[in-house]
């Protein structure tokens, strides 16, 4: 009989529970949602304006950050299209330093750790002459691997310019001074040149004298030079005139890892160096002082906007604190005041952010057209520019449910607070 009584008195503890937990269960999410979108629908005007508001606000920042990173990122690529990140400019300053790219310090460079490969030019003056034509020229005596490193390209076969050849390549500026307008009619022809060898680049004499009448076979020419050069092979020159101290060379890097150590030890062994690096360093520095003064330009719009929705949610309290209050007397917990309040100012918050965020970087994209257009009306050829980052759409988005828990924080807990019979009885 014992067990029979306890076992009745299980199941009416069973039952006692589960009726409470009917009673006082509570509002379901869903019903919140229901509650909230339902308050939204009832003032429509001030939902919108409020939503306008949040929305304005975040597409502002949008479209700006959107131009921003656009315009950097274009800048960054027009810089690198043709001067690789891994390749180090390397001279020596002035003619006055103790160093130059001779054949110890070169070999000095190249043991280097994290150098792939290097590259040399010496720069001297001299005359180029073609039947009835002369004119002064700058020589360049410069490796294979240094045209290369410095992405010069020229018309003519590729191959024929070799360290071990005596072949020149010219620009179109000096194909013309020598009277071929149809700067193709220059590759194949023979040219002589005289280059004056002095102290600086040559380290076997003691006074400048002049090399005349040397022979060579042009073999490319560097389109668009408006100046008037001659690149000829180091090794030739080195050998045939004794020059060996070279200006200027590029050091092409082979792991980025070690981009920083080698430009340190070249910096060790006295050589000025220089890479594109550097410069894109600047351009971050001055766009990110820029995105500093659109974030705070931002902060400004988006404190309106905050205002505004702590505005829509503080009247929209005081108009719903009899329902605050009959709701309580139905059963409701402070939990779920507390969430009808905060999920309004999240959806507020939410459908403000997605419309802004499309609207500016739709409107970027509209502008960027725009720009495209005129461009091609100017003659300038202009491109896809505007980007935004992966980080910044996850920070936006973080910043969007953000705003709606911090602005609807503190209406939300004065509403969980309100007592059932004082609201019952607030007119």
């Amino acid at each position: 009989m014992s067990d029979i009584f306890k076992k009745n008195e299980d199941r009416a503890k069973k039952g006692i529970k589960e009726s409470w937990k009917e009673t006082h269960s509570g509002i379901s999410t869903t019903m919140i949602l229901y509650i909230g979108i339902r308050n939204l629908k009832i003032s429509k005007t001030r939902s919108i304006l409020t939503i306008g508001g949040v929305a304005l606000g975040i597409g502002i920042i949008t479209f700006l950050l959107c131009m921003g990173f656009g315009i950097q990122k274009l800048i960054v690529n027009e810089v690198t299209k043709n001067n690789p990140r891994n390749v180090i400019d390397v001279s020596n300053g002035n003619l006055d330093n103790f160093v130059s790219l001779n054949d110890e310090f070169s070999g000095k460079i190249k043991a280097i750790d994290g150098v792939e490969s290097m590259g040399r030019r010496v720069n001297a003056g001299g005359k180029v002459t073609v039947g009835e034509f002369q004119t002064d020229v700058v020589i360049f005596g410069a490796d294979e691997n240094y045209l290369e490193l410095s992405k010069i390209s020229y018309r003519g076969e590729k191959g024929k310019y070799s360290d071990s050849e005596n072949r020149a390549i010219i620009s179109e500026r000096l194909a013309k001074l020598l009277g071929y307008e149809d700067i193709s009619l220059a590759i194949g022809q023979k040219i002589n040149y005289s280059i004056v060898v002095t102290k600086d680049i040559s380290s076997n004499i003691s006074e400048e004298r002049i090399a005349e009448n040397n022979e060579t076979e042009i073999v490319g020419v560097v389109e668009g030079e408006n100046n008037a050069f001659i690149y000829v092979p180091f090794e030739i020159i080195k050998n045939n005139f004794s020059i060996d101290l070279a200006q200027s060379g590029k050091v092409l890097v082979g792991n980025m890892e070690k981009f920083d150590n080698v430009k340190q030890q070249l910096d060790q062994l006295g050589f000025v160096t220089e890479s594109i690096n550097d410069l894109i360093k600047d351009i971050d520095s001055f766009f990110n002082t820029m995105r500093v003064a659109l974030v705070v330009f931002g902060v400004i719009i988006m404190s309106i906007s905050v205002m505004g929705m702590l505005n829509t949610l503080s009247v929209s309290l005081l108009q719903r604190t009899r329902e605050v209050g009959i709701l309580k007397a139905l059963g409701s917990k402070r939990a779920d005041i507390f969430k009808m309040f905060i999920l309004e100012s999240v959806i507020i918050s939410f459908i403000g952010g997605v419309l802004g965020f499309l609207g500016g970087y739709g409107f970027s994209f509209l502008v960027n057209e725009i720009l495209i257009v005129l461009g091609r009306k100017q003659n300038v050829s202009l491109s896809f520019f505007v980007y935004l980052p992966a980080y910044f759409i996850m920070a936006i988005s973080g910043f969007i449910i953000f705003l709606g828990l911090a602005t609807g924080f503190m209406p939300a807990f004065r509403a969980a607070k309100i007592h059932a019979l004082e609201a019952l009885r607030y007119e």
